[in-house]
């Protein structure tokens, strides 16, 4: 599993992990946001897991409104996942004293965590409408 980014700075966790998908085949890929909070997301940060597809990728919770910035790059990040041909995505929420603990998990672990509590999302949600 690759870890890509810093806590906090969405902007270049976003291009850092740009670099990241290359070589990655997203279509095959599941796409886990990974969120501290389900009925704030006016307030969430967001980390990233793409598993399958070659290669495991991991931010750490680098995503969201929680974080200046954080709410354009989610958008940003989750269109050009899109369009890259993701279509399994699935939102897992936990405490959020448990998030940077979970991130911390060895990578067999972190996944099957994830994976037991994650369900299907629309990623519609976490794109920016246009005013």
């Amino acid at each position: 599993m690759e870890r890509i980014g810093l806590r906090g700075s969405p902007n270049l966790t976003l291009e850092a992990l740009k670099e990241a998908l290359k070589g990655v085949r997203i279509p095959e890929a599941k796409v886990y946001l990974i969120t501290d909070w389900q009925d704030r997301r006016h307030q969430a940060r967001y980390a990233l897991l793409i598993h399958g597809g070659k290669k495991d990728l991991l931010t750490p919770d680098a995503f969201g409104p929680a974080f200046p910035g954080g709410e354009e790059a989610l958008s940003e990040l989750v269109g050009l996942l899109l369009r890259l041909g993701a279509r399994k995505f699935y939102e897992a929420v936990v405490s959020p004293a448990e998030l940077t603990a979970l991130l911390g998990l060895p990578p067999e672990e972190l996944i099957r965590r994830v994976n037991a509590i994650a369900n299907p999302t629309d990623p519609g949600i976490y794109l920016q409408r246009a005013a």
